[in-house]
Order: structure tokens, then C-alpha cells, then sequence
């Protein structure tokens, strides 16, 4: 079944994965994205971190190539090979000068249909995780936001950690691994999508012979999530050494579906999207409390979260939460002025706008319409759904935002303080 959209091509195959193309006449270079619906929050508790490991493998090579086969196949054409993992989905992505179309959708397909999980690799890949996950946990900013999503959502799966723990992550062994992907990776779950100066009809008969050689069962959909209890209000400050403290105040937005995700994103960038928003002006230029502030969005299938950050000295501290949390109540209650809509809107339209030009993006986004979006649609149709946002929109889902933060601080913070 094929459904045309000017440059944007969808075809659902017989197995279920599903194709997108968005053609781009002209362009140089190729990208082709698997992106699959499982990430950190479709894990056993017990294999919590196996989606990220995974990842890690994908990479390393399938059972007919070998990681410097593929390192070499990849650097000869100059390609630009990656894989990340969040909490909802896993990708894989290639991208390569377009005449070498026809070797990366097959490279791409090798790898995500059939990833060599070999014991020696396995082992060398868990000491690389390790050393991540320590990283992770030296940083304070990263600790911070670790403990924020534990805060908000308690014993549920978005609460943990994307990596992992030490004691998954030593548990993880190449029988779980490849039990994980043969059943997570089926054709429903996975949606390929190619963007460039492509023809949709080719790619789709490329796509389609990987179901020859994939034994992953046809028509197998994505499985139901469960749904995080509502967390009462928390702090918690972690005392370590450095100069400065990681400073966290989050909110929770409650069921998130799409009508409210564009306003949301407007939402956040008025509070903290760049040098016009309200806590740069207000905590940084206004009172030069910290350096780095900024405000973002965690939007997951069915709830979210939104985020102030602030990176400032300990005596800032108390001044810094107290200046974030007014200028949040006074968003929430005042809403936002006509004008600071207009500037976002503007904003997240044109910067829309600009990332057009690169293929992974224009990928990226037609891969997510298609998977979790109710469709792919062409790109410039979601940059006109901003425009249409209002001021009442806004204004509607900052409402949710009338509530006492959860607030985490990691850091040198004073014990005279109080979150």
C-alpha cells in the first residue's frame, strides 16, 4: 500500500515495517534511518539498560560482517555511521554520498536485522558501558537530570536510568541480548525512512528484500505501555565537590497528546529556549545569576515533563530556584504575552526551516511522524502547524504549570540551604 504526499512516500510492506521516503532533487548525500519503537521504558526491570547495549552492537558489525569490515565499508565512502538509544526507541542511521544509496540501505538492513552479538564483543562493549555509565554519574548535570526522572516517576520504567546499572549491566549476556532483539525488532515495530535524491519505488523494493531474511514474525505490532502514577512534589540535593551546582526544577505535564505538543514546545522555548526567553533574561542578563539556564521539554508517547536548568555558583543557589519558580507561577497564571508567542513561534518555525537542509533531519522526522504521529507528513506541514499555534493554546497548557516544582540540586550546595 503506497500513499503519496508531494516529496514524502509511504508504503506499508506485506511484513508491516513501513517505508518513507522524502525526496530531495539535487542533494548530494543520502540518509537511511531504521528507527524501532523499544527503548529503555520496554525493558525488564532486570535487563534494564539492554535496548543501549544493543545499540552498542549494532554497530560493531552483523553475523556476516565484522566490526572492522563494516569501519572500513563505512570510512571508505566517506559515510557517517550512528545509533542512539532513548527512552521510547532505538536508530540506526547511515549517511553516505548519494550514489552509494543501494550500500547503505543494504549495510543498515545487515545491521539491525542481524547484529553479531559475539561473546568477545559483548564483553569489551559492557566495559565501554561501564565507563559511560561512570561518566554519567561523575557529571553532576547528568546526575541531576537522572534523579529528576526518578523524582517524577518513581518505580515506573521512565524512571530509570537509559544506560542501565552495574548490576544489569554485568547480568547482560549474549543469550539475553539477542533474545531482547528477536523479540522487539519485528517489521511492525520498525520504520525505515530515506531522505535525498531518491526514488521511493527502488527503495521500497530494497526494504522489501530484507523480509526475506528476516525471521522476526510478520505483522507484529508495538506492545501497550503502562501509564506512570502521579508523584507528589520532592527535593533532593546530592552534596559533592566542583564549583558550581547542577540545579533541576521539572514539572510534570500530566497525559500529553498530540494537539498539546506544539504548544508545549512553544511554551518551553518563551521560558528558557534562547537569549529573547524569560529565565535567560531574567536569571542570567537581569541579575547575572548563572551562566548557563535554559528549559526543555521531555515528551514521551503518552506523558512528559518540563525542565529548568541552571548551572550556578553555591551562594546562587536559593536566588536562582527562587527566580525560576516565580517566573515559571507567573507564566502559569498570567500566561504569556502576545508578543513573546509570536518571537517563539518565529523561532521554532525558522530554525525548522534551516535544519530542512540536511537529509537526517528531513530522515528524522519523517521516520518519527510515521511511528508515533499518526502518519509521516511533509516537513513544511508541521512548520505551518507551528505558525497556526495561538496565544490561547499557549496559554492552555501553561496552566499545567501551576504547581510546586520537584526540584533536584547536585553539588557543593550549602547545608544552610533550603530547596
Amino acid at each position: 500500500m503506497g500513499t503519496d504526499r508531494t516529496d514524502l512516500a509511504v508504503t506499508t510492506l506485506p511484513s508491516g515495517r513501513r517505508v518513507v521516503t522524502d525526496r530531495v532533487p539535487g542533494a548530494a548525500s543520502v540518509t537511511v534511518l531504521a528507527l524501532v519503537g523499544v527503548g529503555g521504558r520496554d525493558e525488564p526491570a532486570a535487563q534494564a539498560g539492554v535496548s543501549h547495549f544493543l545499540e552498542h552492537l549494532l554497530c560493531k558489525g552483523s553475523e556476516g560482517r565484522s566490526s572492522t569490515e563494516v569501519a572500513e565499508e563505512v570510512d571508505s565512502r566517506g559515510g557517517d555511521l550512528d545509533a542512539f538509544t532513548d527512552r521510547e526507541r532505538t536508530a540506526v542511521q547511515l549517511r553516505v554520498p548519494a550514489h552509494d544509496l543501494g550500500f547503505a540501505v543494504d549495510l543498515v538492513g545487515d545491521l539491525v536485522l542481524h547484529p553479531a552479538v559475539r561473546p568477545d564483543e559483548v564483553e569489551v562493549e559492557r566495559r565501554v558501558i561501564l565507563e559511560e555509565l561512570a561518566q554519567a554519574l561523575d557529571d553532576p548535570e547528568d546526575r541531576a537530570h537522572t534523579l529528576t526522572n526518578a523524582a517524577l516517576y518513581g518505580d515506573h520504567p521512565l524512571a530509570r536510568e537509559i544506560i542501565g546499572d552495574r548490576t544489569t549491566l554485568r547480568a547482560l549476556d549474549p543469550d539475553r541480548i539477542a533474545a531482547f532483539h528477536r523479540a522487539e525488532y519485528h517489521p511492525g515495530a520498525m520504520v525505515v525512512a530515506v531522505a535525498g535524491a531518491v526514488d521511493h519505488q527502488r527503495i521500497v523494493d530494497m526494504v522489501a528484500a530484507w523480509d526475506a531474511t528476516d525471521p522476526a514474525h510478520p505483522g507484529s505490532t508495538l506492545a501497550p505501555r503502562a501509564l506512570p502514577a502521579a508523584r507528589p512534589r520532592s527535593s533532593q540535593v546530592v552534596r559533592q565537590g566542583g564549583e558550581q551546582v547542577s540545579l533541576v526544577l521539572s514539572w510534570p505535564l500530566g497525559p500529553v497528546d498530540q494537539p498539546t505538543r506544539l504548544p508545549l514546545a512553544v511554551l518551553a522555548h518563551i521560558l528558557g529556549g534562547g537569549p529573547a526567553s524569560r529565565l535567560f533574561r531574567t536569571v542570567r542578563d537581569e541579575r547575572g545569576l548563572a551562566y548557563a539556564v535554559d528549559a526543555s521539554l521531555a515528551l514521551y508517547s503518552d506523558v512528559g515533563h518540563l525542565t529548568a536548568f541552571a548551572a550556578c555558583s553555591p551562594e546562587a543557589v536559593a536566588s536562582v530556584r527562587a527566580t525560576i519558580a516565580a517566573e515559571v507561577e507567573r507564566l502559569a497564571t498570567e500566561g504569556p504575552t502576545d508578543r513573546e508567542v509570536e518571537v517563539a513561534i518565529g523561532y521554532v518555525a525558522g530554525s525548522s526551516t534551516l535544519a530542512l537542509e540536511d537529509a537526517g533531519t528531513r530522515a528524522w522526522w519523517a521516520a518519527i511522524g510515521e511511528l508515533e504521529r499518526g502518519g509521516a507528513r511533509p516537513a513544511p506541514e508541521w512548520i505551518e502547524a507551528y505558525r497556526r499555534v495561538t496565544v490561547d493554546d499557549v496559554r492552555a497548557v501553561a496552566r499545567r504549570l501551576a504547581q510546586d516544582p520537584t526540584v533536584v540540586a547536585v553539588g557543593p550546595v550549602p547545608r544552610r540551604t533550603r530547596l
